[in-house]
């Protein structure tokens, strides 16, 4: 497996632009783990579907969190980011 050492993004925009969209998706997801959250006592199979949604949204709130963390060096007007 090979590992990624920089992350290229040609503007601050475009960062943001990513950030944007994973908060839409995890967004969807925490309102999709409401709607599949059981009306009744023991539906096992809704709240598995509720959890997985719920572990989806956090996951992808742990990559906003991640790329908001990156510092970038500017180097010929593209930022990198070092990942080691």
């Amino acid at each position: 497996m090979s590992k990624i050492k920089k992350l290229t993004v040609t503007k601050e925009e475009e960062r943001t632009q990513w950030v944007k969209i994973l908060e839409a998706a995890s967004n969807y997801h925490w309102d999709m783990s409401g709607q599949f959250e059981p009306e009744l006592i023991g539906d096992v199979e809704m709240k598995s579907v509720a959890r997985v949604h719920r572990g989806w949204a956090r996951a992808i709130q742990e990559a906003i969190y991640l790329i908001k963390e990156w510092e970038f060096d500017e180097e010929d007007d593209i930022k990198r980011v070092d990942v080691n």
